[in-house]
């Protein structure tokens, strides 16, 4: 037996994450592959300081779920805010409800790991930049036009309070 369905979250390896762009840098460890999942996707991942998570966003058919592993940072959902911290498990619905995004309003590494549902006729939704990512395409509109995934998100900070970007 190869033991690959067990991993220990202490010994990942993390890369950074290729194509990021400015506010939304972080490192990751791909884990579902890696592991042989087919249903599930999962990933740990380490937030740098004042930097966003990824553009805030909502599916239709996927579900999401993260543990913190390690600091703060602050949960956008639904548009309200407040401060998640090492040992909070967060579960998200696949409705507007479960928009998201995560701040790492502090000078520390925010670490998580992210687990979810894999559909491959999820729809997901960007409500800030007015997108749609319609996964079985693999195509991104906005507005009825096909767009890059990063088109009108190089400034998240623009839709948050600013009492919560210079929490620490």
């Amino acid at each position: 037996m190869s033991w690959k369905n067990i991993i220990n979250i202490k010994n990942l390896t993390f890369a950074t994450e290729p194509g990021g762009k400015e506010h939304y840098k972080s490192d990751s460890a791909s884990l579902s592959s890696e592991m042989g999942a087919k249903k599930l996707g999962f990933h740990a991942e380490i937030l740098h300081p004042k930097q966003f998570s990824c553009p805030y966003h909502f599916h239709h058919s996927e579900e999401e779920l993260f543990l913190v592993l390690e600091g703060k940072a602050i949960l956008r959902q639904a548009n309200q805010y407040r401060e998640v911290t090492t040992g909070d498990l967060i579960f998200f619905t696949n409705s507007p409800d479960g928009a998201h995004q995560f701040y790492n309003h502090t000078d520390r590494p925010f670490k998580f790991l992210g687990l979810s549902t894999k559909d491959e006729l999820d729809v997901c939704e960007y409500p800030d930049s007015r997108k749609v990512n319609v996964r079985k395409l693999r195509k991104i509109f906005q507005d009825g036009s096909k767009v890059d995934y990063w088109k009108d998100e190089n400034n998240p900070a623009q839709h948050w309070p600013k009492k919560y970007l210079t929490k620490s």
